[in-house]
């Protein structure tokens, strides 16, 4: 699946966070939003893929202070943002998957969405296209 696509099956909505920070996901609001929006389409079901977390099964001599950052971020806000019980219940934080955290949402008996936002996601295609572009113009110049 493509980095920031969604996808409905049945009423589930499953969001791909691969590639997106913290900042840009949870402490700006925008998983609020998201979590809203899935509501207001009658869904029942939000998972949100964000990365392998603690037991990613690299070797124990590898060292990374943020394994599993993103997904902790994604639960204290699902856990304690009080906004967020409108919409979701509030007992069904699911993180038994590594790298996935799902919970289920209120039903919603008058659904007014067909689908989530079109730029909801910031677009991070654009971004790794320059960092390719960088990279290579960097080993042109390096290697003249």
């Amino acid at each position: 699946m493509l980095v920031g696509t969604f996808s409905a099956k049945a009423t589930q909505v499953r969001i791909d966070l691969h590639g997106y920070r913290p900042s840009e996901i949870v402490w700006n609001g925008l998983l609020i939003t998201i979590v809203q929006q899935c509501w207001e389409m009658g869904e029942t079901e939000l998972r949100l893929v964000h990365g392998h977390g603690r037991a990613r099964g690299k070797t124990p001599g590898f060292v990374n202070t943020n394994t599993g950052r993103f997904g902790l971020a994604i639960r204290r806000v699902l856990r304690h943002k009080r906004q967020l019980r409108q919409w979701i219940k509030y007992s069904t934080l699911d993180c038994r998957k590594w790298g996935v955290t799902s919970v289920k949402l209120k039903a919603n008996p008058a659904p007014t969405r067909t689908g989530l936002d079109a730029n909801l996601l910031p677009d991070r295609t654009r971004l790794d296209a320059d960092l390719v572009a960088d990279q290579t113009q960097l080993a042109q110049s390096s290697s003249r």
